[in-house]
């Protein structure tokens, strides 16, 4: 079989996730600006960690050592790995990280026939939907979260009632691989991407923004560009700053940008509200933001002194085999892989849509650094216009595909339970021309004029 429905009969293609109760969107455009040094960095000047053990794989999974868990699972014989459902499971979800879902289909189909527990199975059938979720086999991933849901699983109905309306549409049609196009971007009212696009019919401006799982429009813009609202799609939304508020899912017909035309585009729908950002300069609505789900269709590069930006259409479902992958998949976000003053390796949440570079503070325990000293007092806004308090860090280097940045006074977002251990934003990346490469899971820096 291959991977496709819930009983293996369809072969999937390219498209992304949610969480579970409630949908992890965009991080802020929050206001923080630390002084930084950056300077190249190669890889034989970072302490790699050492090679996971028999009782250490999910641990090093959790902690976003995808690659480790996955030579060691391939090194144990073959009869032992494919006869233990936990190893499978785990298996299944490395390579599902590294956004190889052929692969780990096979893996976490060997897990949950072997699972008897259903709760356990639930959770494999879960990373299943989200598999099938990325590669845009919206129908397979229907019947893996049904699956999940009757084995216990909490996903609420709208997101069913989503998937269920997406089970034959073409999503992100009408746009050939090898099809390239660039736009100009400005950075206005805040330091943030954003570039013209016209939906159905209509001129507006969409800020870029990795760090939202789909592409998100308000519910007055959704209006009136007549985005197809689906009947019963209602969930909750989070934001940076963990306050909910309620989403819809739809289908925007027709999106053009940088000379594309872009057919039935997925996206949630959220209040006005949660799209209005204070600002120094006052308050800055945003009607709409490309998500990871579409950008994840194309090879990103971003040349942030030139104020360009270009895009190649890929195909997603190819092998992820590259020894210099550094990008992964979890949550439904996307992940680089970095190190923190030098040594590796911990795991940050690529966030174009974020003005600061951050750490949270469960990232600056598990790299040992002293506790945040508080910042009073700093308002910033996040999506729901939520307000938090930062603490910082006096000194830190942070390593990003070789190069490092030495920080001064660095933000650290409070959160004890995160798995990421920070955010790489626009104070980071505005120094090089960047390139988001999906196909193989690469970033790569320049350094920009």
């Amino acid at each position: 079989m291959t991977p496709g429905r819930a009983a293996g009969q369809r072969r999937p293609r390219p498209r992304l996730v949610l969480g579970a109760a409630v949908l992890v969107l965009a991080a802020a455009a929050c206001v923080v600006s630390p002084d930084v040094t950056v300077f190249v960095l190669p890889a034989d000047k970072v302490k790699a960690p050492p090679p996971p053990g028999g009782f250490g794989g999910e641990e090093r999974y959790q902690r976003g050592h995808y690659l480790e868990v996955q030579r060691y699972l391939e090194s144990l014989p073959p009869a032992t790995l494919d006869a233990s459902a936990v190893n499978m499971a785990l298996y299944g979800k490395v390579l599902l990280a590294r956004g190889d879902y052929e692969a780990a289909w096979r893996a976490l189909e060997r897990a949950r026939a072997l699972e008897p527990r259903a709760v356990r199975r639930a959770e494999v059938e879960w990373a299943l939907s989200q598999g099938a979720i990325l590669w845009n086999d919206f129908a397979s991933a229907e019947e893996y979260a049904s699956a999940a849901v009757r084995d216990g699983y909490g996903l609420v109905p709208g997101f069913l009632h989503f998937l269920a309306a997406l089970r034959d549409v073409d999503v992100y049609s009408g746009v050939a691989v090898g099809q390239s196009g660039e736009a100009e971007f400005d950075m206005h009212g805040f330091n943030l991407i954003r570039v013209p696009v016209r939906v159905n019919g209509v001129d507006s401006a969409a800020i870029i923004d990795s760090g939202a799982v789909y592409t998100i429009v308000t519910r007055s813009f959704a209006s009136e560009v007549h985005v197809r609202v689906i009947p019963d799609s209602r969930a909750s939304g989070r934001g940076l700053h963990k306050k909910e508020f309620p989403v819809d899912f739809g289908v925007i017909g027709e999106l053009d940008f940088a000379g594309f035309s872009l057919k039935e585009v997925p996206v949630m729908v959220m209040p006005d509200e949660a799209m209005l950002f204070d600002t120094t300069r006052g308050p800055f609505p945003v009607p709409i933001v490309l998500g990871l789900h579409l950008l994840k269709e194309f090879t990103n590069e971003i040349d942030y002194g030139a104020r360009r930006m270009r895009w190649t259409r890929a195909d997603f479902r190819v092998p992820k085999r590259s020894p210099d992958q550094n990008l992964f998949f979890r949550g439904g976000r996307l992940f680089a892989r970095g190190s923190i003053d030098r040594n590796g390796f911990y795991q940050f949440l690529l966030d174009t849509g974020s003005e600061p570079t951050l750490m949270t503070t469960a990232g600056t325990a598990r790299a040992g650094l002293p506790p945040s000293n508080k910042v009073f007092p700093k308002k910033v806004y996040g999506l729901g216009k939520t307000q938090v308090e930062w603490g910082r860090i006096q000194e830190v280097t942070i390593g990003l595909a070789g190069y490092g940045a030495r920080f001064q006074n660095l933000a650290v977002k409070e959160d004890d339970s995160a798995f990421e251990d920070g955010i790489v934003g626009t104070s980071l990346l505005q120094y090089f021309r960047v390139r988001i490469d999906f196909a193989r899971m690469v970033l790569s820096l320049d350094e920009g004029s």
